[in-house]
């Protein structure tokens, strides 16, 4: 039942995307017929190399197409055949050739890698954590330093103008003792 709408021209494709693209190449393939006629190959040869030049036509229905066009340039006496093109494929052969174990295979390499990613997350994350230490013990060493810095200059200038005004403070009195001394006032 599923394969009825995969069916377009007695070609069975693998999805129902592809059958799509197959009836839109169809509904070019009449649009592009309308409007050519077939009595003129040198058009014919225009819109030709204009459909290999842009690759208008992948799935098979549309390469059949391009393959009647090439075979009536061909016939065309008014055509050389060295202005035919090639007709392009677009599908690698090689790859939809390859065996189921093949395919595995790389898909277990792929898997390999992926783990491999999983290894390096989680050294990076030990490395993140290792990083986020150093930076605590770095903002615990500046909270606990005696020279100012951006985390504790308030504390800093705090505790020197108190070193200060004590150092002041000293002087006074010593100053005061000396002149008790020598008997000066004021």
């Amino acid at each position: 039942m599923a394969e009825i709408g995969r069916s377009v021209e007695g070609y069975l494709f693998q999805t129902e995307d592809d059958a799509k693209i197959a009836r839109e190449e169809i509904d070019r393939i009449n649009f592009i017929s309308s409007k050519m006629g077939s009595d003129n190959p040198a058009a014919i040869l225009a819109v030709y190399d204009r459909m290999v030049q842009n690759k208008t036509f992948i799935t098979p229905v549309g390469q059949e197409y391009m393959r009647t066009l090439r075979d009536y340039l061909y016939k065309s006496p008014l055509i050389k055949d060295e202005q035919i093109k090639d007709i392009p494929i677009v599908v690698n052969y090689t790859e939809a050739l390859k065996s189921d174990e093949e395919k595995a295979r790389e898909r277990r390499q792929k898997n390999r890698r992926v783990k491999t990613f999983k290894k390096e997350y989680k050294i990076s994350l030990g490395i993140i954590a290792a990083l986020i230490a150093v930076v605590i013990s770095m903002f615990i060493i500046a909270l606990n330093s005696d020279n100012p810095n951006i985390l504790n200059y308030k504390t800093a200038l705090e505790n020197q103008y108190a070193s200060w005004e004590q150092e002041l403070s000293e002087r006074e009195a010593r100053i005061r003792e000396r002149e008790d001394e020598l008997g000066i006032y004021d």
